[in-house]
């Protein structure tokens, strides 16, 4: 009778040793790009700070596990492919690296310093997810920007972003992947606007 019960306990703990040795492990990501440097004279910072605010984020993407949706009105989550930090914060300091990398500005910050800033900028992160459609997948990402004189609080220009890719491996990593590209493209299309629209500003006196 002891002999059985010690088989029965050892083929138990030898069930559960293969059991716990199944379960995945966490698999982190991150959004990231290089940029290519360019071939012609860099432009000269433009004469003002800026205060970038950590984005918002609507409650669904206030995660750290990645999202996936199969249709507009259910959301589910990957168990194990998880944000190597908070998306807000991911998108915002992918925005202040290309920010500072395009020399955009005389000064980024954070947060308040001793001297108060030219220009806020601030934005909503809506989506950032893998969108499951039939045979074929997409990265997509949405945002919204706005920049507001620091003087008297108004706008002085907003950008929405909704854009999609299309993604030909079915793999996480290569949603994360043209998720990248995605912001990467919108980023250049962002730095080049406000290049000419605070230039504007400047030469019209009108910090």
């Amino acid at each position: 009778m002891r002999r059985r019960c010690g088989i029965w306990l050892a083929g138990t703990i030898l069930i559960l040793v293969a059991a716990c040795s199944m379960v995945p492990e966490n698999t982190y990501f991150t959004m990231a790009y290089t940029l290519v440097p360019e071939q012609t004279e860099p432009a000269r910072p433009l004469p003002v700070s800026v205060r970038v605010r950590e984005l918002e984020v609507t409650p669904a993407y206030d995660k750290e596990r990645i999202v996936y949706r199969f249709s507009p009105y259910e959301y589910k989550y990957y168990n194990y492919m998880l944000w190597a930090v908070k998306p807000q914060r991911m998108v915002t300091e992918m925005m202040i690296r290309h920010f500072e990398d395009a020399r955009l500005f005389a000064n980024i910050s954070r947060e308040f310093g001793d001297i108060r800033p030219d220009y806020e900028l601030s934005g909503v992160l809506q989506a950032i997810e893998e969108i499951d459609s039939g045979d074929e997948w997409y990265a997509h990402i949405e945002f919204t920007l706005r920049v507001s004189r620091y003087s008297d609080g108004a706008v002085i220009w907003s950008h929405r972003v909704d854009a999609k890719k299309k993604v030909y491996n079915k793999s996480p990593v290569y949603v994360v992947k043209a998720l990248s590209e995605l912001m990467e493209a919108e980023m250049t299309k962002i730095v080049d606007e406000l290049r000419t629209l605070l230039s504007g500003q400047q030469r019209g006196g009108n910090p």
